[in-house]
């Protein structure tokens, strides 16, 4: 049996988290318009952009000083960052108040010592990852 890599883990539970959030924000967006049904953001003509989110956050993780003693943190920043990006849409990533709730969810999962250590296992694996990936694209 294979194990299942911490980002993968922790990615999956920030989705279901912003699933979640996101039902409850159509079905509160679609009762205050009285509507019977939260509007798709997609078009009948349209599909939605799968972007490889590995990629994005390899080249990100991979702008980080190798030096940098804040190195982890800061992967595991950006993985969050653009998990949640992905799932709520990139105009989020203009508000203001963005960077100050990544803060927040951020030391939120640092207080709690089993999050804490899988957020530090899938910094480690992310930036292994990021390292490989582009040592392997030169």
């Amino acid at each position: 049996m294979s194990a299942i890599d911490p980002a993968n883990q922790l990615a999956a539970l920030i989705r279901v988290q912003l699933a979640s959030l996101r039902e409850r924000r159509q079905t509160g967006s679609a009762m205050k318009k009285g509507a019977d049904f939260a509007p798709s953001p997609v078009t009948a003509n349209s599909t939605p952009a799968t972007p490889d989110i590995g990629a994005i956050v390899a080249r990100r993780i991979g702008a980080i000083d190798p030096g940098d003693p804040q190195r982890g943190s800061k992967a595991f920043r950006l993985f969050l960052e653009t998990v949640i990006l992905s799932e709520l849409g990139q105009a989020l990533a203009n508000d203001p108040s963005f960077p100050v709730m990544l803060d927040h969810v951020q030391q939120q999962m640092e207080s709690d010592p089993d999050l804490a250590k899988a957020a530090g296992d899938a910094a480690h694996f992310l930036i292994q990852a990021a390292d490989a990936r582009l040592s392997g694209a030169n």
